[in-house]
């Protein structure tokens, strides 16, 4: 009975954080189609073009973004898949999280869009929602 309802909740904690990187990853590409861009094709165009223009420490950070990007497509389908070992890439995304600014709860995006100039608001929850969704694997997954 026990390691059922241990294991009820962790798909749900998969289920509830799979859902989240899903709605990051439609808000990415809904943003991009509305800016005339084709999501992450035109976005890695881009920075194709910027890194060939100034190079140096941006290669080292495009490159990070874009790892992260990946991973988070990866980490959405992990989770929806309840694979146990995607807990160990969320807290590997934490800190590029944090340093790019893509909340966990990226529900904080849309609000962020919504209500523009709350910018040490947003820093707060996206700490918050990082802090959220460590506790919430290393408890439940």
């Amino acid at each position: 009975m026990k390691t059922e309802t241990t294991r009820d909740k962790r798909n749900t904690i998969f289920l509830f954080w799979g859902v989240l990187d899903a709605f990051y990853i439609a808000w990415y590409c809904t943003n991009s189609l509305l800016g005339g861009r084709m999501p992450y094709l035109s976005d890695l165009s881009a920075s194709v073009t910027l890194l060939e223009r100034q190079g140096g420490v941006n290669i080292a950070t495009a490159i990070l973004s874009w790892l992260l990007q990946f991973s988070i497509i990866i980490s959405c389908l992990m989770f929806l898949l309840r694979k146990g070992w995607v807990k160990y890439l969320a807290y590997a995304q934490i800190p590029f999280r944090l340093f790019f600014l893509i909340p966990s709860l990226s529900v904080i995006l849309l609000a962020a869009q919504l209500l523009p100039g709350y910018g040490l608001m947003l820093l707060a929850l996206i700490i918050v929602s990082e802090i959220l969704k460590t506790w919430s694997l290393w408890r439940f997954a």
